[in-house]
Formats: structure tokens, sequence, C-alpha cells
């Protein structure tokens, strides 16, 4: 008995799902909430471990960005989880954020990527690269994620 093989989700296919393209009958995750969640998820295990560190990092700030319980925050993690195991389209996450969000959000967003990457005190060569990289599709100029870079190592107490 062979396993079917079923394709991997679009993120511009689950937005159209997620917006009323499909019969669901469980509520759905705001596409802003689920595409932030999946961005910080991708950070958090750029590293290839996801740290309790980590996971407060990015619960944390699911709450008071989104307004979200614990329970709910953890409940969009799961459900970004699974979009990362189905595929991650880094350029269609970030510009869906970018359409649908304020400079002040996007910065507040890297900065949550750079708490992340920082939270185990350590920065490896793609964690740089990947903050920077996501940064940039998220339209931050490169000063604007230098500048969010040395507010969260000051924050951390790690600034020289």
């Amino acid at each position: 008995m062979s396993i079917p093989y079923t394709p991997p989700v679009s993120f511009a296919k689950l937005i159209a799902r997620l917006k009323g393209g499909s019969e669901h009958t469980t509520p759905q995750p705001d596409p802003l909430r689920l595409s932030t969640a999946a961005v910080l998820l991708e950070i958090a295990y750029a590293d290839g471990t996801f740290t309790p560190a980590e996971d407060g990092d990015v619960v944390g700030y699911l709450e008071r960005a989104f307004e979200l319980s614990e329970e709910d925050a953890r409940d969009l993690l799961a459900q970004a989880d699974e979009l990362r195991a189905r595929t991650i389209d880094h350029f269609a996450l970030t510009n869906f954020i970018r359409n649908n969000s304020t400079l002040a959000q996007r910065i507040d967003i890297v900065k949550t990527m750079w708490r992340i990457v920082y939270s185990d005190r350590k920065l490896t060569d793609y964690e740089n690269y990947l903050v920077r990289k996501l940064a940039d599709l998220l339209g931050l100029e490169h000063h604007v994620m230098i500048d969010a870079k040395v507010a969260v190592l000051r924050e951390l107490g790690l600034s020289t």
C-alpha cells in the first residue's frame, strides 16, 4: 500500500483558502498572524534547535502584537509550524506581512527576530544571514535593521 503524494500548498493558495475559498468548519487563523508566526518560527529553527527561550520570545511577541491569550498564541504557533512543515516561502510570507502591517510593526518583528537568535547569547552565520534576508524582504532598509539589532543587544545587555 502506498501513501498518496500530497503536493505542498503554496502560501498564496493557503491565503485564498483562509479568505473563504474552501469550506472549513473550524475557525481559520488570520493570514497576517499566521505568516508572522511562520516567519518567527523559521528564525527560531535557523540554528537547528527551538529552545524554550526562543519559544517564550515567539509566544510573547504573538500575545503582545495580536492581543492573544497564551493558549491562542500557542495554537497559532502550532498552525504556523504545520505551514512550515508543508512549505516555507519567505517571499510570499514577508510580502504579505509587508503589505498588511505598518513600518513600526515590521521593525518590531525584526527586533523579535534578533531577540530569538540572541536568546542563546550567540549568533550563527546562518541566523545572521536569515534575519538580514527577511528584514530586507520586509522592506526595511539596512540601517533600520542594524538599529533594531543594536536596540535588542542593549536590551539584552550584550552591547559593549
